[in-house]
């Protein structure tokens, strides 16, 4: 979705991360820098030896922790691209996106790629978020959210 050239020099954020295969394919495919929050413990160790395993682990850091809850930690940071894949039992979209505007962690034109249930409907704005693109796979689907390059989303100087 993002094309060939799609990550190449952008910060990326993967959030309930898993194995942290999406922001790892983001680093192998350019991406400068990616986050990964997971909160199993477990799987957060698995992700930091993939990433020393491939020689990413300069350009990433690993927070075991709960996503709504890392977003203030986060503080400092900004990015392109915010991958978020919960349980789909769990539906923090609101939440998630007004933590990432409240903590000022959108550099302008970012991107939030929410992964979800196809029988959630993800509303076509939130927050000053606008979708610009939806994809379908079965059980599963992808509403991609832009941010328009504003004065709200521009980086706080």
């Amino acid at each position: 979705m993002l094309g060939p050239a799609g990550a190449v020099g952008k910060t990326a954020l993967d959030l309930y991360a898993g194995t942290g295969a999406v922001g790892i394919d983001l680093l192998e495919h350019g991406a400068k820098r990616v986050d990964f929050v997971e909160i199993d413990r477990r799987r957060g160790n698995g992700i930091n030896e993939s990433l020393a395993t491939r020689g990413f682990a300069d350009k990433a850091s690993v927070y075991r922790m709960d996503a709504i809850k890392a977003l203030p930690r986060l503080v400092g940071n900004r990015y392109d691209i915010v991958f978020a894949d919960p349980p789909y039992d769990v539906e923090p979209w609101e939440l998630l996106i007004a933590g990432l505007l409240g903590n000022n962690l959108l550099n302008p034109d970012a991107w939030i790629i929410a992964e979800h249930r196809s029988d959630l409907n993800l509303p076509d704005d939130i927050s000053g978020a606008t979708v610009i693109n939806r994809k379908r796979y079965g059980d599963t689907s992808l509403t991609i959210y832009a941010f328009p390059n504003t004065e709200e989303t521009a980086p706080q100087r």
